[in-house]
């Protein structure tokens, strides 16, 4: 059985720059969600990364949560939905709101 998996990660930044969070979406093929929930945390773990910015600022990508699990019904090709939540109109506007560069 199929899962998708949402998980949060958190850049950890030496500066007092503004928070910044990515969500990661994996799929994970697991017996149950409970299962799921431990190989994505695994997965989540093995893919925190440090690294040097060109302004020679340090940043640490940290893995925070899992933030959703959602079992896939559908048969895996086109058209499959693999993850679906309801959103309010302000993490719309959020999503819709590039970012500043």
């Amino acid at each position: 059985m199929y899962f998708s998996v949402s998980l949060l990660y958190e850049a950890v930044r030496e500066n007092n720059d503004a928070p910044l969070w990515e969500e990661r979406i994996i799929l994970i093929n697991a017996i149950d969600e409970v299962e799921a929930e431990g190989k994505a945390k695994q997965y989540a773990h093995k893919e925190e990364i440090s690294y040097e910015t060109g302004n020679g600022s340090r940043v640490k990508w940290v893995f925070r949560q899992v933030e959703r699990i959602y079992m896939i019904d559908d048969e895996l090709g086109d058209g499959a939905e693999v993850f679906s939540r309801f959103l309010r109109d302000s993490e719309v506007k959020s999503m819709l709101t590039p970012f500043d560069e």
